[in-house]
């Protein structure tokens, strides 16, 4: 699919023809930006390695690169640029001593240019005389001497004027790489990658040498860093992260994407190496290096440090706290994200996800329209489980673990859960009830603690959470009873009526007295047999 960027085209899929993967893609010969940067990677393929492309005037579907190969086009092009750099400051100073050697050898010359010409007629005539008298073999050493010497200096001659053209080429293709308008000099980068250099560094010692837990997420879900198994309860993420190499860990980093922020957990940050007992970050620096001989560089803010607690979670910046971890990285990004919406301010970690965010800022707002029934898509995605549901009849929703296919979101869930064990239990804060959903809990607070009750009954005072419920109301009202019994004919004005009266139906009497034998199949009948038969004694029973 042919996609119009602010950056320049995009191609989804395409094939690459640096690589031959078929992914996300842009055009070879076509002029990008990045960073602020004008690039053509056809240009960059020149320029670095010499290498003419061909078939560049072709179909667009056979001059593509994928986002992989460019980051390493990159990399190779600015590689250059810093050995070019260090070529040319090479090659002055080597300039500089061999012109004060040329000075020094200039003044010798005048000098003995002086002493000759001061010297006499008659001194010249003796001197010639000596010589004339000098053995002809000593004449024929001493001429195949000064021929020698001359084809020296000849050669070195040579050399200094092809060290000369090769610095001033080099300085003619430095200044029209330095003539283009960069946000930032080369200088600058080499200066962000030494900074990066040095929080991987950091970030690799605080986990090798403490029990912070790096962890990764997806949404309010936890994932270890090193076998990818999820956790809903961070106690248990801990528990099963120190079951872990963390020397694995420094591996696991350098694979990871460059500008992926790094999630660290400081609940627990003592010290691996002795049992010393640590509250923050700085004190673990402080004590690696005084008592362990262990140096951090001077870098700040190398991860994002979370306190995780299995209920409401600080930001450990401002001290607001959220109910959801996803909230609380959203907030995060107002204290560290670098990607800046310039409409409304607002923060992210990735680019990706401001642009996705731009978007909401456009007046006509791209869509992608069903063409069976019409109907319209904020995202491929979307319309892609639309058709697969309602037109195809097929299952969707893929399992991450197994080959198996689901119609809906609750149906893989409910699997992830059954059959791979996924621990997945959300407990209310407020009473001792768990879920085994985030919607589920955030329905029961709803219900029940806050007590959103906005369906009102328009006949009485009464007020409910759901229009159901209000619609199973109103039937007090008029007298209806719509939900009769299949077996009796009993008639109930309200599902749940029905429901329990199902239960004396049943031949299964799961209602069982603590205090003797007696069973009943419907709860109510247990409650009064309590109140009846045990009515001295103090019973507690439960729904």
């Amino acid at each position: 699919m042919y996609i119009i960027t602010r950056k320049g085209p995009i191609y989804d899929p395409g094939l690459c023809r640096c690589c031959g993967g078929i992914k996300k893609c842009r055009l070879l010969n076509v002029e990008y930006e990045w960073q602020g940067r004008k690039e053509i990677y056809s240009d960059l393929f020149v320029d670095c390695f010499g290498l003419l492309l061909s078939h560049l005037d072709g179909e667009a579907v056979e001059r593509l690169i994928c986002a992989t190969c460019v980051s390493r086009l990159r990399e190779a092009t600015l590689f250059r640029e810093q050995v070019l750099q260090c070529e040319e400051r090479l090659l002055r100073t080597k300039l500089q001593s061999e012109g004060d050697n040329d000075l020094d050898a200039v003044k010798i010359e005048d000098d003995i240019k002086t002493e000759c010409l001061m010297m006499s007629n008659e001194d010249i005539n003796d001197h010639n005389d000596v010589i004339d008298d000098i053995k002809p073999e000593t004449k024929k050493r001493k001429s195949v001497k000064q021929k020698i010497k001359k084809r020296r200096i000849e050669n070195d001659c040579d050399l200094r004027e092809e060290d000369l053209y090769n610095s001033r080429r080099i300085s003619e293709r430095l200044k029209e790489l330095e003539s283009v308008d960069l946000p930032e000099s080369t200088q600058a980068r080499n200066e962000i990658k030494m900074d990066d250099s040095k929080t991987y560094t950091n970030i690799v010692t605080i986990v090798e040498n403490s029990y912070a837990c790096p962890f990764e997420t997806s949404f309010s879900d936890y994932f270890c860093v090193y076998c990818r198994h999820l956790f809903t309860d961070p106690n248990k993420l801990r528990e099963h992260t120190l079951s872990h190499d963390p020397l694995t860990f420094k591996e696991i980093l350098s694979n990871s994407p460059n500008n992926k922020k790094v999630q660290i957990d400081i609940f627990r940050i003592d010290c691996r190496l002795c049992p010393q007992v640590i509250n923050n970050l700085e004190t673990l620096k402080d004590h690696l290096s005084n008592s362990h001989q262990i140096n951090l560089n001077l870098v700040s803010n190398e991860f994002l440090k979370f306190r995780l607690t299995s209920g409401s979670i600080a930001c450990l910046e401002c001290n607001n706290t959220f109910s959801f971890f996803h909230a609380l990285k959203k907030h995060m990004a107002e204290h560290f994200g670098t990607c800046i919406c310039d409409v409304c301010g607002a923060h992210y970690f990735e680019e990706r996800m401001l642009v996705l965010h731009q978007k909401t800022h456009q007046k006509s707002e791209e869509c992608f329209t069903c063409k069976d029934c019409g109907k319209k898509f904020k995202s491929k995605y979307s319309r892609y489980i639309h058709i697969a549901r309602l037109h195809k009849k097929e299952a969707a929703y893929q399992c991450s673990k197994c080959d198996e296919v689901f119609f809906s979101y609750t149906l893989r869930y409910r699997h992830m859960i059954d059959t791979h064990g996924e621990e997945r239990t959300f407990q209310c804060e407020q009473c001792d009830r768990a879920y085994d959903s985030r919607k589920s809990l955030r329905e029961h607070n709803r219900r029940f603690h806050l007590k959103i009750l906005k369906h009102q009954c328009e006949l009485c005072d009464k007020r409910f959470y759901l229009p159901s419920r209000l619609k199973e109301h109103m039937a007090s009202h008029t007298g209806e009873r719509n939900f009769r019994c299949e077996y009796c004919g009993k008639s109930y004005p309200r599902l749940r009526g029905l429901k329990v009266h199902m239960q004396s139906h049943s031949s299964d009497k799961k209602y069982k007295c603590v205090m003797c034998n007696a069973s009943f199949a419907q709860n109510v009948n247990l409650k009064n047999h309590i109140k009846r038969q045990h009515q001295s004694l103090d019973i507690e029973y439960h729904d």
